[in-house]
């Protein structure tokens, strides 16, 4: 495990024009369509074993981050991994924690300031966690990105399936059907095949690493949408092509649910 501050060097550089004008969408939408069509973009297809980047976000719950998504990461069939965990400012034992893994496909990284977001509420809950995930981002290596809230689950063959179907379709990004939790702790799956927002989400797809330059959107809850699903329509925009997996490959939790908010010291936030 190796473990740095919000310091380190970059990776490449996210794409600063609002995709969200028809003028910069049609543009990045061309770029796109002729990069797609180049033998670096097509590799990925053709390797063996791509190397798959997977981005946690997190933030003082070191606990369920190892229960959830660390020990998912571990069950995993699928051992070419980097999995890139970004602490949102924790200040609790996260950084012992990731350690104690042992696992040198895991790199911890915790920025120095958490925001800023809106203030408490469901418009944060929308994005928050933004500026972790964009940090991740930054700094993945892989062939092929995913992502996991850390108090979710993969099931064990999940990117290995994926992998797999994302080469034999040559698709830009494969998405799949998931266990929703409810307060009674019962499950429902949901994922009705269409990409669309409340049918996919965070730690249900799995795309080419060209789409790692499109950054999630702090101002999402701005439109009335979660990040997640703000950042997705924006691959769909561009024209990728999707395939859907019908496999129930992730869980979404919602026990244990997060304490009370608090500040943290000098925090800001979006108004």
């Amino acid at each position: 495990m190796r473990w740095r501050h919000s310091s380190a060097t970059p990776g490449s550089r996210p794409i600063q024009d609002s995709l969200d004008d028809a003028n910069t969408l049609e543009k990045w939408t061309t770029v796109f369509q002729r990069d797609r069509r180049s033998t670096r973009y097509r590799s990925v297809f053709r390797k063996s074993d791509p190397l798959v980047s997977v981005c946690i976000a997190t933030s003082d719950r070191a606990a369920v981050l190892a229960e959830r998504a660390l020990t998912s990461m571990k069950e995993q069939t699928y051992r070419n991994l980097e999995v890139i965990i970004v602490g949102d400012r924790c200040d609790d034992d996260t950084e012992a924690v990731v350690a104690g893994f042992n696992d040198p496909r895991f790199t911890f990284f915790n920025l120095e300031t958490r925001g800023p977001y809106p203030r408490p509420g469901s418009t944060r809950w929308m994005v928050a966690g933004t500026n972790a995930a964009n940090y991740a981002m930054q700094r993945i290596t892989g062939d092929l990105v995913t992502h996991l809230d850390e108090d979710d689950t993969y099931e064990p063959h999940r990117i290995e399936t994926l992998v797999r179907e994302l080469q034999r379709t040559e698709a830009d990004l494969v998405f799949h059907p998931f266990y929703w939790e409810h307060e009674d702790r019962s499950w429902t799956i949901l994922g009705n095949g269409v990409f669309e927002h409340g049918q996919t989400g965070t730690g249900l797809v799995l795309y080419h690493h060209w789409f790692a330059r499109i950054p999630w959107d702090v101002n999402a809850f701005r439109t009335g949408e979660p990040g997640d699903w703000n950042r997705f329509r924006k691959f769909k925009a561009l024209g990728a092509r999707m395939h859907y997996v019908d496999q129930i490959l992730s869980r979404h939790w919602k026990y244990p649910v997060r304490g009370p908010f608090v500040a943290k010291p000098g925090e800001t936030f979006i108004d």
